[in-house]
Formats: structure tokens, C-alpha cells, sequence
């Protein structure tokens, strides 16, 4: 299949890499439907985050379920699924207060050993506790997949900073930053109140 490498500064390539398969009971392996380029990713093309020559990258990603583990209950072949920019265990004391990146069990897309997004195809470590299921008609709505691409992120992550600001109604909330995330903050912000 093929996924995107760095190689170093300025190094980016598609190249051909193992298809992945589940090793883990608990793992599913992801067909992508969908993937971006996130500005964290263009810290390392730009040289400002280092990365190991040869490791792959990418963590927004969209996709259909290829195949389960035999301890993986919540997916079966062919449900469509989102991946947060991250893989945790779901289960572990920082997953249940929603600090799934603190996740002794779980890990980033794209370090070293792991698949990252932009490829064919993912192994997802954790399945249950990391994917989240959409409607599987929208895998084939062509407009709607790159606003469903944004759950695996920006819009979690704006979310995220809302919750934590600990947003109601009756609050006023100040956003720094125009991007995607502080534009997803707001939206967050004005759905909670």
C-alpha cells in the first residue's frame, strides 16, 4: 500500500509500506476514506519537530473497518469510523476524565512503530477505546467527509478547550487564534451556551 514518509526537513514521500494487519487482539485495521494534512504535521516538513528519517505521518483520518481483533466488541467489517488524533485504551483512570493523550496504554499516530493517517490503510491499537463509529451511509457522501474529517481534531480539540474553560451559558469566553482549532473553540463555545 502507500503511505506517506518523512525523511527529513523538506523530505516528504509516498512510498510503498507493509499493509497493516491486526497483531493485537484488541486492534482493527482501518481502510482510509479520508485524510489531511494538519499544521503539527507541517512542523516537521518545515524542521521545527524532529522525526526519524523514514517514519510515517499523519493523525486526521477517516475510514471504513477492515478487520477486528478477536477481543474488539464495539466494530465489525465495514463500519465507517472517525480516529481522534490519538489511540488510548478508553478504560484507564486519564481516558475516563477525557484525557485520552495522557493514556499510559495509547500513543500518537505516525511515531515511531505506529502506522500514521496518511496511508491506505491503519492499524488501529485499541480499537473500542480509541475509534468512534459514524453513520455508515455517510462514507459515501463526497461533501460531507471532509467536515466529518474534522472530528478526528480540530473540532475535538476546540471542543475539548471549551469543555475545559468549563463554558455555560452566562460565560464569556475569549478565543486567541483564528485557526481551525480557535474556530472550532468558538463554535464549541456557542453550543455549550
Amino acid at each position: 500500500m502507500r503511505a506517506t514518509v518523512i525523511h527529513g526537513p523538506n523530505d516528504i514521500r509516498i512510498e510503498q509500506a507493509p499493509d497493516p494487519v491486526v497483531r493485537r487482539p484488541t486492534d482493527a485495521v482501518v481502510r482510509v476514506v479520508n485524510a489531511c494534512i494538519c499544521g503539527s504535521d507541517l512542523w516537521a516538513y518545515r524542521g521545527v519537530a524532529s522525526r526519524v528519517a523514514g517514519q510515517r505521518i499523519g493523525h486526521e483520518f477517516i475510514g471504513l473497518v477492515e478487520e477486528v481483533g478477536s477481543e474488539v466488541t464495539g466494530f465489525t467489517r465495514g463500519d465507517f469510523v472517525v480516529a481522534p488524533f490519538v489511540w488510548s485504551d478508553g478504560t484507564c483512570d486519564y481516558c475516563r476524565e477525557g484525557l485520552h493523550t495522557s493514556c499510559p496504554e495509547g500513543g500518537f499516530w505516525g511515531e515511531v512503530g505506529s502506522d500514521g493517517g496518511q496511508g491506505e490503510a491503519v492499524r488501529v491499537p485499541h480499537a473500542d477505546g480509541t475509534l468512534v463509529k459514524l453513520p455508515k451511509e455517510a462514507a459515501t457522501e463526497e461533501k460531507l467527509l471532509p467536515s466529518l474529517l474534522a472530528l478526528s481534531d480540530v473540532m475535538s480539540t476546540g471542543h475539548h478547550a471549551a469543555v475545559a474553560a468549563r463554558t455555560r451559558p452566562g460565560t464569556t469566553v475569549a478565543v486567541v487564534g483564528d485557526g481551525a482549532v480557535g474556530l472550532c473553540g468558538v463554535l464549541a463555545a456557542h453550543r455549550l451556551g
